[in-house]
Parts: structure tokens; C-alpha cells; sequence
């Protein structure tokens, strides 16, 4: 019933600000509630090429000052909802200096921050993604043993992304066990993307961690609901059926929650309500 949508498709000033603005458009037609994130830092652009650390002073010279503007006068802004700045910090795309520079720039001018980190190589995102206060930092395939204990100490949640491994063919998946069993808060995303993840499902991708990552099922539901909230910054609103929280729920065609992890490929949801009010309705 919400869900994060990141820019990062354009990599230039014009094509990243049109993308928050159909962010905001999309948000302001649909039921379901939208989280923006600014992706400038999402790769380096041809022009670029040999220079990322020139588009690197781009991205906080121009386009953060340029998003947090559009942020300021937005109805996200009004509303309440976060927005963030994020940052794919791996070989061949962004080090951890070009990531602590964004860092620095974005929450300084009031982003809240996330990073895309470990995910093929280990750079120490990680740990500067926790030292930095980061919401979340996703992947985390190559998350070491220290950094596990560093995540677990904060308030920082690492979301995994097990959609992305297995449309990929890789076998190497997050240490999303570990991790729980080291104190960790996992979240668990589709990552949904025409580049390395097309699934749009978040049960398929409870299903695969409790396959391949050995979750119990329970520990995916918490992953893939509160969790998830909260590595976007809406826990406190979102992600659990309490008191006080928004009533967004998603009512299952079946008489056991489990059969969610247990079946794959298919929709168990039958309907979603969005603010206690029916939004989607796929059965009856």
C-alpha cells in the first residue's frame, strides 16, 4: 500500500527534476502513498565518462539545491513525507568519498539519506551508510562481519534485495540471516527495475528469502511490511495493523497468511484497502 520511487534514469539536471515531478503527479492521482528518492548519483553519464568526479559537483552544486526546492514546494513536503537522497557507491560508479560528499551536501540541506552499498564489491558503504545516519542501505551481498555488528548497533535498516540475485542467476544472496540473528532491522524490497529486477511482487520476494536467505516466514512478513516502512521513514505511520496507524491493508484470499511465502508466482491478495478505504480489488 506505499511504496518508495526512485529517480536515477535521467542523470542530468532536466530529466532527474521531470522525474520528481511525475513522482509527485503519480502520487497526487493514486490512493497508494508514494516516497520520493533522488537518484542523480545512480551512475556516472557518458559525458562523464572519465570525469565522475566532475558530475559528482554537479549533483550537489546544481541538482540537490534544484530537488530540495521542488521538494520544498511540493505536497509531499506539505503532507509530511519524507524525501531522500541516495547514492549506488560500487566500482565502476561511485566511491565512499563521492558518497560522503553527496552525503554531506543532502543532509545538508535537508535530505534524509539511503545508499545502494556492498552490493558486488565491498567499499565500506556500509559503514559510512551507518556513520552517516543513513534510513537504510540496500543490498549488502558483500556486507562484512564488522559492518553486520555496526548495522546492528544503530538505527540504520538494511533492506535486502533477493529479486535482484535471483533474476540475475547469482547464488551469492545477502546475509539476511546473519544479520537478524546479529540484532540487525532487515527490510526486504523488490527493487522493481527494467535493469536487474522486473518483479513487482513483494511476496515473490518474501518467497525467495525464506528459500535462499532462510528467513522464517514470519521474520518476511516483518521484513517486507514494517520493516519496509521504516526504511522509508514512515514506521511510525505505516507497516503494521496498530492503533493510531494508517489503515492500509491488503486482505488475502486464503486462510493462512504463510501460504504467502509458501506459494510463488501467483496473488493472494484478493483486496487492498488504502486509509480503511478500498482501493485495488483483484477477486470477487
Amino acid at each position: 500500500t506505499v511504496c518508495e520511487i526512485k529517480t536515477g534514469y535521467g542523470l542530468d539536471t532536466e530529466t532527474e527534476m521531470k522525474m520528481l515531478r511525475v513522482i509527485e503527479s503519480l502520487d497526487k492521482r493514486h490512493s497508494i502513498k508514494i516516497v520520493p528518492t533522488f537518484l542523480a548519483a545512480h551512475a556516472v553519464p557518458p559525458e562523464f565518462k572519465d570525469d565522475a568526479d566532475g558530475y559528482v559537483e554537479l549533483i550537489c552544486g546544481e541538482m540537490l539545491p534544484q530537488a530540495w526546492d521542488w521538494y520544498s514546494g511540493s505536497h509531499f513536503a506539505a503532507e509530511g513525507t519524507p524525501v531522500f537522497a541516495d547514492i549506488f557507491c560500487e566500482r565502476n560508479a561511485f566511491d565512499v568519498g563521492h558518497a560522503l560528499r553527496i552525503f554531506d551536501t543532502a543532509a545538508e540541506l535537508g535530505f534524509r539519506l539511503k545508499a545502494h552499498v556492498d552490493q558486488f564489491t565491498n567499499l565500506g558503504g556500509s559503514r559510512l551508510g551507518v556513520e552517516s545516519n543513513a534510513v537504510s542501505i540496500d543490498h549488502l551481498d558483500a556486507i562484512s562481519d564488522e559492518e553486520i555488528a555496526l548495522l546492528a548497533a544503530s538505527r540504520t535498516v538494511g533492506v535486502v534485495i533477493p529479486t535482484e540475485n535471483f533474476n540475475g542467476g547469482k547464488m551469492q544472496f545477502a546475509p539476511a540471516r546473519q544479520m537478524i540473528d546479529a540484532g540487525c532491522a532487515v527490510a526486504l524490497t523488490t527493487d522493481y527495475n527494467p535493469g536487474s529486477a522486473p518483479c513487482a511482487s513483494q511476496p515473490m520476494a518474501m518467497a525467495i528469502a525464506c528459500r535462499y536467505q532462510k528467513l522464517l516466514p514470519a521474520e518476511a512478513l516483518n521484513a517486507g511490511t514494517v520493516n519496509a516502512a521504516y526504511a522509508i521513514g514512515l514506521g511510525k505511520t505505516h507497516g503494521s495493523i496498530e492503533v493510531g496507524k494508517r489503515a492500509d491493508l491488503n486482505i488475502l484470499d486464503s486462510t493462512d497468511w504463510r501460504m504467502l511465502v509458501y506459494e510463488f508466482g501467483g496473488n493472494l491478495v484478493a483486496e487492498t484497502l488504502a486509509e480503511g478505504r478500498p482501493s485495488v480489488r483483484n477477486k470477487g
